[in-house]
């Protein structure tokens, strides 16, 4: 199952609307009495990506107007390996990056080309309130960068880096993203 950034979806907020503006402001950690909210929003997040969304690499809690942190991803865009993820940091590993385009579902009909580490040292809350620390490269890392700047307050056009293309229409964006999602089996492979 794919799906791209071509369009507005219902319940996901984009930088050019009314409201986005949730997607520019720092998430703060969550404190144990406030549990209850980081599992009420994973499973918003998973039902979105779900039956809204119908796939895709990552979504963070800020994307569906939630200013937590807290996202979901999957380091090869399948179902089967989502994994939820509260409270996250990272540190890169080594110098070394790898460039890669990347779209959002709060950016619709853009595609960002930037630099992101290739591998990092990640650490962050489970569903359960467990700590898992790993050790996360190419696509997997790339993601978690992604959805980390969600957190953050940043999105893909925020970088300095950046590199955008803008397209008019979704089957011109669609069709340019599956060459990215088949040059990205190539790039992140191990």
């Amino acid at each position: 199952m794919s799906s791209f950034a071509s369009h507005k979806y219902d319940g996901i907020l984009t930088c050019d609307e009314e409201g986005g503006e949730v997607l520019r402001f720092p998430s703060p950690d969550i404190s144990p009495e406030e549990w209850h909210l980081a599992t009420s929003t994973a499973e918003k997040l998973l039902y979105a990506r779900e039956h809204i969304l119908g796939g895709g690499a990552g979504l963070a809690a800020p994307q569906i107007g939630i200013n937590l942190p807290v996202f979901i991803y999957t380091p090869d865009r399948t179902a089967e390996n989502l994994r939820v993820v509260i409270n996250p940091s990272y540190e890169p590993l080594g110098a070394a990056m790898i460039e890669g385009y990347e779209a959002c579902f709060s950016v619709p009909l853009r595609c960002t080309k930037l630099k992101r580490w290739k591998k990092i040292k990640v650490k962050y809350q489970n569903r359960e309130g467990g700590w898992v620390e790993d050790i996360l490269d190419g696509f997997a890392a790339k993601v978690f960068q992604h959805e980390m700047d969600h957190i953050k307050g940043k999105l893909t056009i925020d970088h300095e880096s950046a590199d955008v293309q803008s397209f008019k229409d979704a089957e011109s964006f669609e069709t340019y993203m599956k060459q990215i999602h088949q040059e990205d089996s190539t790039r992140y492979s191990k």
